[in-house]
């Protein structure tokens, strides 16, 4: 055991101090201030103002379809069983009965 412990302790005994390189402290503060440079600002989608604007324009497309919607021609609630199924009358059903342009 005596033994090893002299080996660990002689081979202590050429140690010297590490030195750094050369600009080695100039380019580490460099490296640093780059880092704490200025933040990237986000994506023009990201902006609030942008998403704002966005959400402003879905909420009136939404309101101009609703008032659309309630001045759409009211169309016939029931169907007749009683006559047999024709194609008139499943045109009528889905409201597919338009008008011809040369009509």
């Amino acid at each position: 055991m005596k033994n090893r412990e002299q080996q660990i302790l002689e081979s202590l005994t050429g140690l010297q101090k590490a030195a750094a390189p050369d600009f080695f402290y100039t380019r580490l503060l460099g490296r640093m201030q780059n880092e704490m440079g200025p933040e990237r600002k986000p994506f023009l989608i990201l902006r609030p103002a942008f998403v704002t604007a966005a959400l402003f324009a879905v909420l009136v497309i939404n309101v101009f379809s609703i008032m659309q919607f309630g001045k759409a021609p009211q169309q016939k609630a029931t169907v007749q069983s009683a006559k047999p199924a024709t194609l008139e009358s499943f045109a009528d059903a889905y409201n597919l009965n338009t008008e011809s342009v040369y009509e």
